[in-house]
C-alpha cells in the first residue's frame, strides 16, 4: 500500500496577519472606487456647492506669484478651477477615472490618474492641495502617501490638508472607507513626514451626523516643508 503524504504549508503568524491586512485593504479600496465610479457625476454636483474659497485664499496667501500648485485628490475639479481663476498653474491627480475626466473638462486642467498612497512624479511644486482625499489611504500607508508629496515640494513648499476627525476607521452609507484622526494624531503624521504645522483646527460633526465613537467632523491642517 503506498500512502502519500500531503504535505500543508503553514504561514507563519505574521505573515498571515500581513496578508489578511493587504486583503482588508483592497476591500476597502474597491469599495470606495465603485461609488466614484458610479456617483462621479452626483458626487461633484453635491461637491460643488461646497464653498473652500476661505480656505483657498489662505493656502495661496503663503505662496509665491503664479506658484504651481498640485491638487491631490482633486475629485472633479472644483478647487482645480479656482486655482486656475487666481493665475495658478494647477495640475490634478485622482485616481477615479470618471472624475478625473470631469476634472479636465470643468477646470481646463491637465489631470492625472494615479494612487495618492503611492504618488507618481509629477515634477516640483510650490503648494500641495489635499481636501477629503488622505482620508480614503489605509492607516498604514499614509506615512509614504505623505512622503510621497513631501517628495514633491519645493523648498519651503506648502501643504495643505484635511481629513475626517474621529477614532478608528468607518464606513459610510455609501460604501466609501475613511480613516479618522484626533487633532494630535494628525499633527504627529504630518510632523513625521517631515513639516511644520503652521496652524491645524478640529472641527465639530455636522448637523445630524452618526453620534458614538464616530466623530464626523473635519481636521484642517497646514503645513510647511521643514
Amino acid at each position: 500500500m503506498l500512502i502519500q503524504m500531503l504535505s500543508t504549508e503553514i504561514l507563519h503568524p505574521a505573515v498571515q496577519a500581513s496578508s489578511e491586512a493587504r486583503g482588508r485593504e483592497g476591500e476597502r479600496l474597491r469599495s470606495t472606487q465603485l461609488y466614484y465610479a458610479a456617483s462621479a457625476l452626483d458626487y461633484a454636483e453635491l461637491t460643488a456647492r461646497i464653498d473652500t474659497s476661505e480656505r483657498i485664499d489662505a493656502f495661496v496667501a503663503l505662496l509665491p506669484h503664479a506658484a504651481r500648485v498640485l491638487d491631490a485628490g482633486c475629485g472633479a475639479g472644483r478647487d482645480l478651477a479656482q486655482f486656475r481663476s487666481r493665475g495658478l498653474t494647477a495640475v490634478g491627480l485622482d485616481l477615479s477615472p470618471e472624475l478625473a475626466e470631469l476634472a479636465r473638462q470643468r477646470s481646463g486642467c491637465e489631470v492625472i490618474v494615479g494612487d495618492l498612497a503611492a504618488p507618481p512624479a509629477l515634477g516640483s511644486f510650490d503648494g500641495i492641495w489635499a481636501m477629503a482625499s488622505l482620508l480614503h489611504i489605509d492607516r498604514s500607508r499614509i506615512g509614504a502617501a505623505l512622503e510621497g508629496l513631501r517628495a514633491m515640494l519645493n523648498p519651503g513648499g506648502v501643504l495643505f490638508s484635511s481629513v475626517k476627525r474621529g477614532r478608528g476607521d468607518v464606513c459610510d452609507e455609501t460604501g466609501r472607507w475613511f480613516t479618522l484622526y484626533d487633532e494630535e494624531a494628525w499633527a504627529e503624521q504630518m510632523t513625521q513626514a517631515g513639516f511644520d504645522i503652521l496652524e491645524i483646527n478640529g472641527e465639530p460633526p455636522v448637523s445630524g451626523a452618526s453620534t458614538g465613537t464616530v466623530a464626523p467632523g473635519w481636521i484642517s491642517c497646514m503645513a510647511r516643508l521643514s
